[in-house]
């Protein structure tokens, strides 16, 4: 994978607004760094340094995980980057213990990994990551504020403006301990351009796109002190910070799905319906693809449901006690309550042709349902759809009571 990179922050004397972003030399690793309170340059300098310092000796071995197709590889990848980011976390709190005028030490962050034709995200606090293609562009990650908060509570827009707080962050490392932390993964193409960009440069954009017109064909290093001084004339005070990155070459990527193929594919499902983009985003690190030879048992019946599947392409059939029930045809799912009650599987599934599914396992779904807006999200979705099921069975049993009625009438 080749990639150019550039980045740029103006300088400031205090270190109240102080902000910090490094780049590993490989093209592999980025990090930018916005800290808070007193102390907020010592906070973002010492959080990338530390990043970097603990991630760095460890490179072959994540290479490794993110050329591996199985599922735990992809999980343990994830985990490094955010155990990376949680330790530096730890690390600002025992520098805490050890200074006492530390104690408020607090920072965001924003850590990309580029490997095999994709990029993995770990995001926490209110910087932005951006994918720009050609003349349009997408906002990747969600900020960690009160106004997103509320408005995922479903707050009306009007009510949330008027809040002197809506700016005020919800997350960051060093906050509370324990941050909680946001990992997406993204596919990449020839061209591509990634932004990273500090919450002093962001609010000057009107949006991803207005961003890509910015940013047009420049060279990164000169389009990150291009925005930068852009932002100081719109407005921005103090500190600004970004990070261009240009895919000159994505390389062969592990999966031959495409983020936004994924996500056309995983809409279709009851759980993921109504999501935002950026949620889709967080998602896709536990979708992994699988492919099948013809006449291969998927799921067997009476088996305990573990994994819900999409057949991205291929034919497969649906026998119960040995009679074809159904046919399943390119696009379909199947499996989808295995994610929720693990249930023995009502039927068997066999591919009829060669067959390329997308797969997500039930312990991975578990792990997003934990907590935040996400979590809510997808168990309204999950409380919606077992509603429903819950209501059509009524209904079904309703219909059975007055034919049996009607039958002993006569």
């Amino acid at each position: 994978m080749r990639v150019r990179s550039g980045g740029y922050s103006n300088q400031v004397e205090s270190n109240i607004n102080g902000e910090c972003w490094a780049i590993d030399p490989s093209g592999s690793f980025f990090a930018l760094s916005a800290g808070v309170g007193n102390h907020a340059r010592e906070t973002s300098e010492r959080v990338c340094q530390s990043i970097m310092k603990l991630l760095l000796p460890h490179r072959s071995q994540i290479d490794t995980m993110a050329a591996d197709t199985r599922p735990d590889s992809r999980q343990m990848l994830m985990s490094s980057l955010c155990g990376a980011m949680i330790r530096t976390e730890r690390e600002l709190f025992e520098r805490a213990e050890q200074s006492p005028e530390t104690k408020t030490m607090a920072a965001t962050c924003d850590l990309l990994y580029l490997a095999n034709g994709s990029v993995y995200i770990g995001h926490v606090g209110n910087n932005r990551v951006f994918l720009l293609r050609g003349d349009t562009g997408r906002q990747l990650t969600i900020d960690h504020t009160v106004y997103e908060y509320l408005k995922a509570q479903g707050r009306r827009e009007e009510d949330i403006n008027h809040q002197s707080y809506k700016t005020r962050l919800t997350r960051a490392l060093g906050m509370s301990g324990g941050a909680q932390i946001d990992t997406l993964q993204v596919d990449l193409r020839q061209g591509d351009r990634l932004v990273i960009c500090s919450s002093n440069v962001h609010f000057c954009f009107q949006n991803a796109t207005h961003l890509a017109q910015l940013y047009r064909t420049m060279d990164p290093q000169k389009a990150s002190e291009f925005l930068v001084r852009y932002a100081l004339e719109h407005g921005a005070e103090g500190q600004a910070s970004v990070i261009c990155i240009e895919i000159s070459d994505p390389g062969m990527r592990t999966g031959a799905l495409e983020t936004d193929s994924r996500i056309t594919a995983l809409e279709k499902i009851c759980f993921f319906r109504n999501l935002s983009y950026q949620e889709m985003l967080q998602v896709m690190p536990i979708t992994f693809e699988r492919s099948i030879e013809p006449g291969v048992e998927i799921i067997h019946e009476g088996d305990n449901g573990e994994e819900l599947y999409i057949l991205v392409s291929g034919k497969c059939e649906v026998t119960n006690d040995g009679v074809r029930i159904a046919c399943i045809e390119s696009g379909s799912s199947f499996g989808e309550m295995s994610l929720v009650d693990r249930q023995p599987r009502s039927a068997t599934v066999k591919s009829l042709e060669p067959c390329r599914l997308l797969v997500i396992r039930a312990a991975d779904f578990e792990r997003l349902t934990v907590s935040g807006p996400l979590a809510v999200n997808l168990l309204w979705n999950v409380t919606h759809e077992l509603s429903d099921r819950l209501r059509k069975a009524s209904e079904t049993i309703r219909q059975q009571g007055k034919l049996l009625l009607a039958h002993h009438i006569v």
